[in-house]
Protein backbone atom coordinates (compact mmCIF):
# COMPACT_ATOMS: atom_id res chain seq x y z
CA UNK A 1 0.00 0.00 0.00
CA UNK A 2 2.87 2.33 0.87
CA UNK A 3 4.52 1.59 -2.47
CA UNK A 4 1.33 2.53 -4.32
CA UNK A 5 1.08 5.79 -2.39
CA UNK A 6 4.70 6.62 -3.17
CA UNK A 7 4.15 5.84 -6.85
CA UNK A 8 1.08 8.08 -6.92
CA UNK A 9 2.98 10.90 -5.20
CA UNK A 10 5.89 10.56 -7.63
CA UNK A 11 3.48 10.69 -10.60
CA UNK A 12 1.73 13.75 -9.15
CA UNK A 13 5.03 15.55 -8.64
CA UNK A 14 6.08 14.69 -12.19
CA UNK A 15 2.85 16.11 -13.62
CA UNK A 16 3.22 19.28 -11.56
CA UNK A 17 6.80 19.69 -12.76
CA UNK A 18 5.73 19.03 -16.35
CA UNK A 19 2.99 21.65 -16.16
CA UNK A 20 5.17 24.33 -14.50
CA UNK A 21 7.96 23.93 -17.07
CA UNK A 22 5.67 23.39 -20.06
CA UNK A 23 5.11 25.67 -23.05
CA UNK A 24 1.35 25.23 -22.92
CA UNK A 25 -1.51 23.74 -20.95
CA UNK A 26 -2.31 20.02 -20.74
CA UNK A 27 -4.63 20.24 -23.75
CA UNK A 28 -1.78 21.56 -25.87
CA UNK A 29 0.69 19.07 -24.42
CA UNK A 30 -1.61 16.19 -25.33
CA UNK A 31 -1.29 17.08 -29.00
CA UNK A 32 1.39 15.47 -31.11
CA UNK A 33 3.43 17.07 -33.87
CA UNK A 34 1.51 18.35 -36.86
CA UNK A 35 0.93 15.73 -39.55
CA UNK A 36 2.76 16.50 -42.78
CA UNK A 37 -0.20 15.47 -44.93
CA UNK A 38 -2.30 18.23 -43.34
CA UNK A 39 0.15 20.89 -44.52
CA UNK A 40 1.87 19.51 -47.61
CA UNK A 41 0.81 21.28 -50.83
CA UNK A 42 -1.60 23.51 -48.90
CA UNK A 43 -1.53 27.26 -49.58
CA UNK A 44 -0.60 29.12 -46.39
CA UNK A 45 -0.68 32.92 -46.23
CA UNK A 46 1.25 34.47 -43.34
CA UNK A 47 1.10 38.15 -42.41
CA UNK A 48 3.89 39.62 -40.31
CA UNK A 49 6.20 37.07 -41.94
CA UNK A 50 9.33 39.23 -42.04
CA UNK A 51 10.52 38.41 -38.50
CA UNK A 52 9.69 36.86 -35.15
CA UNK A 53 6.93 34.29 -34.94
CA UNK A 54 6.00 34.81 -38.60
CA UNK A 55 9.52 34.00 -39.75
CA UNK A 56 9.71 30.85 -37.61
CA UNK A 57 6.30 29.71 -38.82
CA UNK A 58 7.38 30.23 -42.43
CA UNK A 59 10.46 28.06 -41.90
CA UNK A 60 8.53 25.30 -40.17
CA UNK A 61 5.67 25.25 -42.66
CA UNK A 62 8.07 25.30 -45.61
CA UNK A 63 9.78 22.22 -44.18
CA UNK A 64 6.38 20.51 -44.12
CA UNK A 65 5.82 21.17 -47.82
CA UNK A 66 3.43 24.11 -47.65
CA UNK A 67 2.98 26.55 -50.53
CA UNK A 68 3.73 29.85 -48.83
CA UNK A 69 2.59 33.42 -49.36
CA UNK A 70 4.60 35.81 -47.18
CA UNK A 71 3.31 39.27 -46.33
CA UNK A 72 4.63 42.24 -44.37
CA UNK A 73 5.43 45.86 -45.11
CA UNK A 74 9.19 45.32 -45.53
CA UNK A 75 9.70 43.58 -48.87
CA UNK A 76 13.48 43.26 -48.49
CA UNK A 77 13.03 41.43 -45.17
CA UNK A 78 10.49 39.12 -46.78
CA UNK A 79 13.04 38.29 -49.46
CA UNK A 80 15.58 37.55 -46.73
CA UNK A 81 13.16 35.14 -45.07
CA UNK A 82 12.26 33.53 -48.41
CA UNK A 83 15.89 32.83 -49.23
CA UNK A 84 16.33 30.99 -45.93
CA UNK A 85 13.41 28.63 -46.46
CA UNK A 86 13.87 24.99 -47.37
CA UNK A 87 11.18 22.56 -48.43
CA UNK A 88 9.24 20.95 -51.23
CA UNK A 89 8.14 24.33 -52.60
CA UNK A 90 10.81 26.54 -51.04
CA UNK A 91 12.44 28.81 -51.71
CA UNK A 92 11.74 28.90 -55.46
CA UNK A 93 7.93 28.80 -55.31
CA UNK A 94 7.47 30.99 -52.23
CA UNK A 95 5.42 34.06 -53.11
CA UNK A 96 6.11 37.53 -51.71
CA UNK A 97 3.04 39.74 -51.28
CA UNK A 98 3.88 43.08 -49.60
CA UNK A 99 1.02 44.21 -47.41
CA UNK A 100 0.18 47.10 -45.09
CA UNK A 101 -2.86 46.34 -42.96
CA UNK A 102 -3.49 50.06 -42.40
CA UNK A 103 -4.14 50.70 -46.10
CA UNK A 104 -7.60 51.10 -47.62
CA UNK A 105 -10.08 48.27 -47.95
CA UNK A 106 -9.74 48.48 -51.73
CA UNK A 107 -6.00 47.80 -51.40
CA UNK A 108 -6.66 44.89 -49.06
CA UNK A 109 -9.20 43.51 -51.51
CA UNK A 110 -6.60 43.59 -54.28
CA UNK A 111 -4.16 41.75 -52.00
CA UNK A 112 -6.75 39.05 -51.28
CA UNK A 113 -7.54 38.66 -54.97
CA UNK A 114 -3.83 38.36 -55.72
CA UNK A 115 -3.34 35.72 -53.01
CA UNK A 116 -6.30 33.74 -54.31
CA UNK A 117 -4.87 33.80 -57.86
CA UNK A 118 -1.46 32.42 -56.89
CA UNK A 119 -0.47 28.78 -57.35
CA UNK A 120 -2.75 28.49 -60.39
CA UNK A 121 -5.73 29.80 -58.45
CA UNK A 122 -5.62 27.09 -55.79
CA UNK A 123 -6.93 29.47 -53.15
CA UNK A 124 -5.77 30.09 -49.58
CA UNK A 125 -6.16 27.09 -47.28
CA UNK A 126 -4.64 28.63 -44.14
CA UNK A 127 -4.69 32.33 -43.31
CA UNK A 128 -2.26 32.99 -40.44
CA UNK A 129 -2.91 36.44 -38.97
CA UNK A 130 0.42 37.21 -37.35
CA UNK A 131 0.99 40.90 -38.06
CA UNK A 132 0.86 43.03 -34.92
CA UNK A 133 1.70 46.50 -33.69
CA UNK A 134 3.13 46.91 -30.21
CA UNK A 135 4.39 50.16 -28.72
CA UNK A 136 6.69 50.42 -25.69
CA UNK A 137 4.84 49.98 -22.42
CA UNK A 138 3.08 53.03 -21.04
CA UNK A 139 0.38 53.61 -18.48
CA UNK A 140 -3.24 53.51 -19.57
CA UNK A 141 -3.63 57.24 -18.95
CA UNK A 142 -0.47 58.29 -20.79
CA UNK A 143 -1.22 56.62 -24.13
CA UNK A 144 -2.02 59.04 -26.95
CA UNK A 145 -4.94 58.92 -29.36
CA UNK A 146 -2.43 58.37 -32.15
CA UNK A 147 -1.03 55.36 -30.30
CA UNK A 148 -4.48 53.86 -29.74
CA UNK A 149 -5.42 54.24 -33.42
CA UNK A 150 -2.09 52.87 -34.66
CA UNK A 151 -2.45 49.76 -32.49
CA UNK A 152 -6.08 49.07 -33.35
CA UNK A 153 -5.64 49.76 -37.07
CA UNK A 154 -3.16 46.88 -37.37
CA UNK A 155 -4.12 44.51 -34.59
CA UNK A 156 -7.88 44.71 -35.02
CA UNK A 157 -9.32 46.67 -37.94
CA UNK A 158 -6.89 45.59 -40.65
CA UNK A 159 -6.99 41.97 -39.52
CA UNK A 160 -10.78 41.92 -39.45
CA UNK A 161 -11.00 43.56 -42.88
CA UNK A 162 -8.63 41.00 -44.39
CA UNK A 163 -10.72 38.23 -42.86
CA UNK A 164 -14.00 39.63 -44.19
CA UNK A 165 -12.53 39.88 -47.68
CA UNK A 166 -10.98 36.41 -47.72
CA UNK A 167 -13.78 34.46 -46.01
CA UNK A 168 -16.17 34.47 -49.01
CA UNK A 169 -13.59 32.62 -51.11
CA UNK A 170 -13.20 29.99 -48.38
CA UNK A 171 -16.95 29.69 -47.97
CA UNK A 172 -17.36 29.10 -51.69
CA UNK A 173 -14.89 26.19 -51.42
CA UNK A 174 -16.37 25.14 -48.05
CA UNK A 175 -12.89 24.82 -46.58
CA UNK A 176 -10.34 27.07 -44.95
CA UNK A 177 -8.68 27.82 -41.66
CA UNK A 178 -7.98 31.14 -39.97
CA UNK A 179 -5.15 30.97 -37.42
CA UNK A 180 -4.93 34.11 -35.30
CA UNK A 181 -1.76 34.89 -33.37
CA UNK A 182 -3.24 36.77 -30.42
CA UNK A 183 -1.49 37.03 -27.05
CA UNK A 184 -1.66 36.03 -23.41
CA UNK A 185 -2.13 39.77 -22.90
CA UNK A 186 -5.58 39.27 -24.42
CA UNK A 187 -6.46 37.07 -21.48
CA UNK A 188 -4.45 38.42 -18.54
CA UNK A 189 -3.09 41.94 -19.14
CA UNK A 190 -0.05 43.36 -17.39
CA UNK A 191 0.48 46.97 -16.25
CA UNK A 192 1.62 49.14 -19.13
CA UNK A 193 -0.17 47.06 -21.75
CA UNK A 194 -3.64 48.59 -21.64
CA UNK A 195 -4.01 49.43 -25.33
CA UNK A 196 -2.16 46.38 -26.64
CA UNK A 197 -4.21 44.13 -24.33
CA UNK A 198 -7.43 45.84 -25.38
CA UNK A 199 -6.61 45.18 -29.03
CA UNK A 200 -5.98 41.49 -28.29
CA UNK A 201 -9.19 41.17 -26.26
CA UNK A 202 -11.03 42.63 -29.26
CA UNK A 203 -9.28 40.22 -31.59
CA UNK A 204 -10.18 37.25 -29.38
CA UNK A 205 -13.81 38.30 -29.17
CA UNK A 206 -14.20 38.73 -32.92
CA UNK A 207 -12.60 35.45 -33.91
CA UNK A 208 -14.23 33.35 -31.21
CA UNK A 209 -17.56 34.69 -32.44
CA UNK A 210 -16.56 34.07 -36.06
CA UNK A 211 -15.75 30.45 -35.20
CA UNK A 212 -19.25 29.93 -33.84
CA UNK A 213 -20.72 31.29 -37.08
CA UNK A 214 -18.55 29.38 -39.58
CA UNK A 215 -17.70 26.03 -38.02
CA UNK A 216 -20.67 24.29 -39.67
CA UNK A 217 -19.69 25.74 -43.05
CA UNK A 218 -16.28 24.06 -43.29
CA UNK A 219 -14.26 27.01 -41.99
CA UNK A 220 -12.08 26.58 -38.91
CA UNK A 221 -10.82 29.34 -36.62
CA UNK A 222 -7.97 28.93 -34.13
CA UNK A 223 -6.92 31.67 -31.71
CA UNK A 224 -3.39 31.26 -30.33
CA UNK A 225 -2.38 33.17 -27.18
CA UNK A 226 1.39 32.77 -26.63
CA UNK A 227 3.28 34.50 -23.86
CA UNK A 228 6.47 36.51 -24.43
CA UNK A 229 8.88 35.25 -27.09
CA UNK A 230 12.37 36.11 -28.25
CA UNK A 231 12.08 38.13 -31.42
CA UNK A 232 13.82 40.77 -33.48
CA UNK A 233 12.77 44.40 -33.17
CA UNK A 234 13.33 44.95 -36.89
CA UNK A 235 16.81 46.46 -36.50
CA UNK A 236 18.62 43.17 -36.13
CA UNK A 237 18.65 43.31 -32.34
CA UNK A 238 17.05 40.59 -30.27
CA UNK A 239 14.53 41.30 -27.53
CA UNK A 240 14.65 38.83 -24.65
CA UNK A 241 12.12 38.20 -21.92
CA UNK A 242 13.29 38.82 -18.36
CA UNK A 243 13.70 35.69 -16.30
CA UNK A 244 11.28 35.46 -13.47
CA UNK A 245 8.54 37.36 -15.24
CA UNK A 246 5.00 36.05 -14.86
CA UNK A 247 5.07 34.38 -18.27
CA UNK A 248 8.76 33.53 -18.60
CA UNK A 249 8.71 30.78 -21.20
CA UNK A 250 9.51 30.22 -24.84
CA UNK A 251 6.91 29.47 -27.43
CA UNK A 252 7.39 25.95 -28.88
CA UNK A 253 6.17 26.22 -32.45
CA UNK A 254 5.87 22.54 -33.31
CA UNK A 255 3.59 21.87 -30.35
CA UNK A 256 1.54 24.99 -31.04
CA UNK A 257 1.24 24.22 -34.74
CA UNK A 258 -0.01 20.72 -34.05
CA UNK A 259 -2.71 22.25 -31.89
CA UNK A 260 -3.57 24.93 -34.49
CA UNK A 261 -3.70 22.83 -37.63
CA UNK A 262 -5.54 19.73 -36.42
Amino acid sequence: MLAVAQLFLALLLFLIFKFVTADGDFTLLSKKHVKREEIEDKVVWITGASRGIGEVLAKHLASLGAKLILSARNESELERVKNQLKGKHAPEEVEILPLDLTCSEDSLRLAVEKAESLFSGAGVDYMIHNAAYERPKSSALDVTEEGVKATFNVNVLGTISLTRLLAPFMLKRRRGHFVVMSSAAGKTPDPGQAVYSASKFALNGYFHSLRSELFQKGIMVTVVCPGPVETSNGTGDTISVKKGSREDHRFKFQKQLSHDME
